[in-house]
Formats: C-alpha cells, structure tokens, sequence
C-alpha cells in the first residue's frame, strides 16, 4: 500500500508545532517540521517550463513524471504510511495547482485558523525577543492569509480546519474528528505529556523560540 498524503498550510502561530508534535505520537503517521517540498515543486515547475529545449521539444509526460516523483522520493525514508507535509503556502492558488498536478489528484489539507489579529500579537511577542531577525512579517502573513482562504473556497470538503481555540480547548474531540476526516482510526494519544517533536533550528528563521509548545494541553 502506498503512502498516504496530507498537506498542513493556513495560518501561522495557529498551533502547529502542537498538533504535529500530537500526531507524531501515532507511529503511523509522520508530520514533517518545516517542509521545503512546497517551494522547491513551485521553482521546479517555473524551472523546466522556461527550459529553451523544452518549447522547442515538448514532452509532458515525462516532466509530469519528473515532477510527480518529488514528494514520494522526499519521504521514501520514512517508514510511516501518512505523511503530513507542513508547509503554510500549500494553498496559495499557483502552489495548489502545482500540487494537483504533481499528484494527479486534490489531497486532503489541514488548514491551520486563527484570528489574524492574534497571529500579528503572537508575531510581535516573538520580534520583542529576536532583535536580529531581519524577515519580513507582513510577507509571511499576506501569503498565509491567502493560503488559508483559498483552500476554504476552491477544495472546502478537502479541508480540516483545525482552529486554534479548539485546539488547546477540545484537544481530544479535535483529534478525533480529524482521524474521521482521512478515514483512520482513532489513536489514544498522551495529552498529558507532549513531547516537541519540531525540529527546526529557530536560529536560522530567526525568531527565537517560534516552535516552542508546553508539554500538556491546558498548562498555564
């Protein structure tokens, strides 16, 4: 049986690092930290349609095969039937289509959601913490907004939105809800004791302490 695809994107400081860290309990499922694969198909797709060669010598096929081969080869390594891929731009409408393309099909998507004013507090709380970090915000957050609000409208009945309230209040019912949502069923996980399993070096965003959870849902 081949591997099983799901793409987390929306909204930042929404609670991802906790819900994947949760997942991550399953031995079955594999939610990636940080994902590059979402750039890296949109560039490669720019790249081999601005190929001379190509214009001059089409060959769909094979650039489909080409490109259809990225996510399964990226996580050929792991031996986990579901991969969740994390990467917040998944949405964004060019992104989207390359995506389908690349796997012939619309995949289910976990949309991260929470208000856009308690993301920019979120983001600020963390710049008040990292004088060094030279990003800009209103960049990650336009694309963000844009990503979660066209999955919502294009593919809705493929979204899981997973907000962030009801994330830290209804942790289990969330939980079990999403486990209907990609037809699995229900895992028993330890809310009591979560383990960070993000593995994104913060230094190299430069914010510090982006992907920082506390270990028990509801601690103080």
């Amino acid at each position: 049986m081949g591997k099983k695809y799901i793409f987390l994107a929306g909204m930042h400081r929404a609670g991802s690092t906790l819900l994947t860290s949760i997942l991550n309990q399953n031995p079955s499922i594999f939610a990636s930290s940080s994902s590059p694969v979402c750039n890296v198909l949109y560039w490669s797709n720019r790249l081999w349609s601005d190929q001379i060669a190509l214009q001059a010598n089409p060959n769909p096929m094979a650039v489909q095969a080409v490109l259809g081969s990225m996510i399964p080869s990226f996580y050929s390594t792991r031996p986990e039937q579901i991969i969740i891929d994390k990467g917040f731009n998944w949405g964004v409408p060019e992104n989207l289509l390359f995506l389908t393309n690349a796997l012939g099909y619309v995949p289910k998507f976990i949309v991260m959601d929470r208000p856009v004013n308690e993301v920019f507090d979120s983001y600020n709380e963390l710049l008040a913490k990292s004088p060094d970090f030279v990003g800009n915000i209103h960049e990650f957050m336009e694309g963000m907004v844009l990503s979660h609000d066209n999955l919502l409208k294009e593919i809705p009945k493929q979204c899981f939105v997973v907000n962030y309230e009801r994330l830290c209040n209804d942790t289990q019912g969330l939980l079990n809800e999403f486990y209907g949502f990609i037809d699995e069923p229900i895992y028993s996980h330890d809310l009591s004791y979560i383990v960070n399993t993000n593995t994104d070096n913060d230094k190299v965003w430069g914010l510090i302490d982006m992907h920082e959870i506390r270990p028990t849902i509801g601690e103080k």
